[in-house]
């Protein structure tokens, strides 16, 4: 052998190598920074099984044992559950051990955002066991490398809108604009932008959400979405790179028609959830409904 075609031959392994590296980094890459969960909102059970609203086809109880049903025959085994609030119909902390009795009944471990109609010492209380509950609801973790940023909206404004103090605001900057490659989600209760839709807007919608969105810009190269409730319906707004998701409620569905200025019942629709993948580079969202037993 020459020893042109040695040098040859040695390159050539040493590309292989590097190859075979640089696929495996890649593989293991994809596996650190991969999740799937189910987003899930708006329940609103109270204790008593029979209750709910003229403008609603079930009772929130019946819809939220379907849906437990539903998560629980899913084909495959997600990370957790995200509920993004309104968890009981109203702040009751009485409602928290129905609460309790139907949702924990999940496969999968829950992770619970504050909404407009909880009560949040007792959501900390009952669903998520903590004795000396925080006076807002905000917390941050890991789960398969991915950071999950959960915000607290029911700061002081009208119900049902919503207001995120300065103090958790500052907070979530800091998370935002910190040095961090880990891709990043974050959730929260209510609607955060503007969308056009009168009652979405003036009626529902988080009052300093400028100031939310100003707050997260900073992480936009890393942030995979921010997912919300509060709406009752699947809406999704991409604005400076950054997705807004919300998912249905599995109890009753409104509408957001351009224009449209008054809540309106969406008669008829099914409840359902959100499957969400978080992968490095994407995020993939797919809509899941079913139908109530008669």
């Amino acid at each position: 052998m020459t020893e042109e075609n040695s040098v040859v031959r040695g390159q050539f392994r040493r590309y292989l190598q590097q190859a075979v590296e640089s696929e495996r980094e890649e593989i293991n890459r994809e596996n650190l920074y991969k999740l799937t969960f189910v987003h899930i909102s708006d329940t609103h059970i109270h204790p008593d099984p029979y209750y709910t609203k003229s403008y609603a086809n079930v009772t929130p109880h019946a819809g939220a044992l379907a849906l437990v049903d539903e998560i629980n025959k899913l084909p495959f085994e997600p990370d957790f559950v995200l509920h993004t609030g309104d968890v009981a119909y109203d702040p009751d902390p009485a409602a928290y051990r129905a609460c309790l009795s139907i949702l924990q009944q999940i496969n999968y471990p829950v992770y619970y955002v504050a909404g407009n109609h909880d009560h949040s010492p007792s959501l900390q209380r009952l669903m998520l066991n903590r004795s000396d509950p925080l006076p807002t609801l905000h917390y941050a973790l890991e789960a398969n490398g991915i950071q999950i940023v959960c915000v607290d909206s029911n700061g002081p404004a009208e119900p049902p809108a919503g207001y995120i103090v300065d103090e958790q605001l500052e907070w979530l900057k800091g998370l935002c604009e910190a040095e961090d490659e880990r891709p990043l989600i974050i959730a929260v209760h209510h609607n955060v932008l503007d969308v056009g839709v009168p009652w979405l807007d003036n009626y529902m919608g988080i009052r300093n959400g400028e100031r939310f969105h100003q707050a997260i810009l900073p992480a936009k190269d890393r942030l995979r979405g921010v997912f919300f409730g509060h709406v009752h319906q699947n809406l999704d707004i991409l604005r400076d790179g950054i997705l807004y998701s919300s998912c249905l409620s599995s109890w009753t569905q409104f509408q957001a028609f351009p224009g449209m200025t008054h809540t309106t019942s969406d008669t008829g629709a099914e409840p359902g959830f959100s499957v969400v993948t978080i992968t490095d580079t994407q995020t993939f969202i797919r809509r899941h409904r079913f139908a109530l037993p008669d």
